[in-house]
């Protein structure tokens, strides 16, 4: 993380705080907002344990809804307080559970602060159009809530994206973050929040049935992680091949037009045959969920990482010299390296070691095909000289070892 992000991340959760704590010394809700105020907090807490996971990693939960609502509807220490129990709840759940979801300590309260100050935003946004309290079903109503819920998109959207942009080193479009798909759900889902709003003036109990579309919006949230199912590998749950080659072309592509460079690493378990041959299968299936563990930990979020074949295993990184990938990459086979795997099948721990070879385009037309062989051939070359190396492709390499061809160079040796 560089210094600018954290600089971001700490002026948001200070600002969070701020506000936050001059919100609990308002007088405290009456009898019939602490009624809106379970019901709010109780559904959203629900909500948000119910997340569905695109293939970008990004998370969408239905609880903006019931958030939105709560901005209408709750007095702003309410909301607040609303907002804080809801992800302390799920941050509990994720411990407990050592989910790879939420594990540095910053996350939660970054987004409880973030959701504080929009909420917050927006209130007053929906008070300016709209300053005749309890009165929801209006023409001026419509249109204060309809522009206080773009401002709430908006706000969110370009909170969390800056932090991305600062913390990845990725431009804004490579984000997503301003996708319209992305925008447009979110809008709809606080649209559903100002209904759900309307009907709770009324009779708070009336917000059950109105979100019975919860489940069609959950299911409808999942088609991308059904689709990320596709394109991944069941044993390791890396990215497959297929997905791995399409993304290379794209991004090959992106990067010759723009003259920027492009790493691509191949990566072979040294010998798994003989792991396979002393431990059974399930140590060498031990063992390949061990590596993509490490492999995970050790590359950037935006970089691609697949299992490419039996042991076989490549990573593309954006934006990226193979000299500059190659400390990483070092580090990377020094961890396999130092790790002690543990199967079912055995009470010893299972050492094992990797070679890698490591391609880059230097910003200039290349296919993946070819990108893909050059590494290969300097895995070729980390084989022949004993293993457990990273080397980086040269032309000299590929004429001292007599390959000229695209065809698969085959490393088990």
């Amino acid at each position: 993380m560089t210094k600018r992000a954290w600089v971001y991340i700490w002026f948001i959760l200070l600002s969070g705080a701020m506000v936050a704590g001059k919100l609990f010394f308002s007088p405290l809700p009456s009898t019939q907002s602490w009624i809106v105020f379970g019901l709010l907090t109780g559904l959203a807490v629900l909500a948000q344990l119910f997340k569905s996971e695109a293939p970008s990693h990004q998370l969408y939960h239905p609880t903006l809804i019931l958030f939105f609502a709560g901005v209408l509807l709750l007095p702003p220490n309410g909301f607040a307080l609303m907002v804080i129990l809801t992800h302390l709840i799920e941050w509990a759940k994720e411990l407990s559970l050592k989910s790879k979801h939420l594990r540095a300590w910053y996350l939660q309260p970054f987004n409880i602060s973030m959701h504080i100050l929009i909420g917050i935003a927006a209130r007053l946004l929906y008070t300016l159009i709209n300053p005749v309290p309890g009165v929801y079903d209006t023409l001026q109503a419509l249109v204060a809530a309809f522009l206080a819920a773009l401002a709430y998109v908006l706000l969110n959207h370009l909170i969390v994206g800056q932090a991305l942009v600062l913390a990845r080193g990725v431009s804004w479009k490579e984000s997503g973050i301003l996708n319209l798909d992305n925008l447009s759900t979110d809008f709809v889902m606080l649209t559903m929040g100002y209904v759900a709003a309307i009907l709770m003036e009324r009779t708070p109990w009336l917000v059950l049935p109105v979100l019975t579309p919860l489940y069609l919006i959950y299911r409808a949230l999942s088609v991308p992680r059904l689709k990320q199912q596709v394109n991944t590998d069941p044993k390791t749950g890396l990215w497959n091949a297929k997905y791995f080659m399409n993304t290379l072309e794209t991004e090959l592509s992106r990067s010759t037009r723009f003259s920027r460079q492009l790493t691509v690493v191949m990566a072979d378990l040294d010998l798994l045959r003989n792991i396979n041959n002393a431990y059974g299968h399930l140590g060498g299936d031990a063992v390949l969920v061990g590596v993509a563990d490490i492999l995970k930990d050790h590359f950037r979020e935006y970089d691609v990482i697949a299992r490419f074949g039996g042991e076989e295993f490549a990573v593309m990184l954006p934006e990226t010299s193979p000299e500059e990938a190659h400390p990483r990459i070092e580090a990377v086979r020094a961890a396999v390296a130092a790790a002690e795997f543990e199967a079912p099948t055995t009470r010893a721990k299972i050492k094992a070691t990797m070679s890698f070879g490591v391609a880059g385009n230097y910003g200039m037309a290349a296919g993946a095909k070819e990108i893909i062989h050059h590494a290969d051939v300097a895995v070729y070359e980390a084989k022949i000289q004993g293993r457990n190396q990273t080397k980086i492709y040269s032309r000299e390499m590929a004429y001292s070892l007599g390959i000229y061809n695209f065809e698969k160079v085959d490393a088990e040796i």
